[in-house]
């Protein structure tokens, strides 16, 4: 399905079913993400939004093909302006799967490009984060947890949610950015987390 992207297009459902690396793709979101997790540290699913946005068919799905990780960061930065333009951030379960399969190593350009551009996508009010297997990045409420860990290497994009301040917290601009999009029900949200931090040390 054609796009305005330049390196990326769009699959449909059905394309993502029967492509051999999307379709690890998609099992690994109905059976890890899905899914409750004894490893977790809390209770309810690894990720508290993912089955509704596949209920809901909330989740697009894109292979971007290109060369370089310029050309990855560039493409996903227009990821970024399409996502906000086609209103997403009144959808918190709209969620964008980024997978990159022009690389070698596509590890290394997917933790790059996320590193790089999560400040602008904070910003404007938006995630972005990075999968992959061997993934070290740890469980918020289990250090030995890894909850990043996907099959294949993949971005992915969504509208900033009020538990993110988990995944902000420590950084001003981050925090900033957090409470001028979530205001008082921000302030709550973080001060609650900082008081769940403090009872599970």
């Amino acid at each position: 399905m054609a796009t305005g992207l330049s390196d990326s297009e769009r699959l449909s459902l059905d394309e993502v079913s029967t492509d051999t690396g999307f379709s690890k793709v998609i099992d690994w979101i109905e059976d890890f993400l899905c899914a409750p997790n004894t490893e977790l540290g809390r209770l309810g699913d690894v990720c508290p939004f993912a089955k509704a946005a596949m209920l809901k068919r909330s989740v697009e799905f894109y292979r971007n093909r290109s060369k370089s990780v310029p050309g990855l960061l560039a493409d996903l930065e227009l990821h970024m302006e399409e996502f906000l333009q086609s209103g997403a951030l009144q959808d918190i379960y709209r969620c964008r799967i980024i997978v990159p399969t022009g690389f070698d190593n596509a590890v290394g350009a997917v933790e790059y490009v996320q590193k790089q551009l999560k400040p602008a996508f904070v910003e404007r009010h938006l995630m972005i984060g990075q999968f992959f297997q061997g993934c070290e990045e740890p469980g918020l409420w289990n250090k030995a947890f890894r909850p990043l860990q996907a099959p294949v290497p993949l971005i992915a994009i969504r509208s900033m949610v009020p538990t993110d301040i988990a995944f902000l917290y420590g950084n001003e601009s981050y925090v900033r950015a957090y409470l001028e999009k979530f205001g008082r029900r921000g302030s709550i949200a973080l001060r609650q987390f900082e008081t769940a931090m403090e009872a599970h040390k």
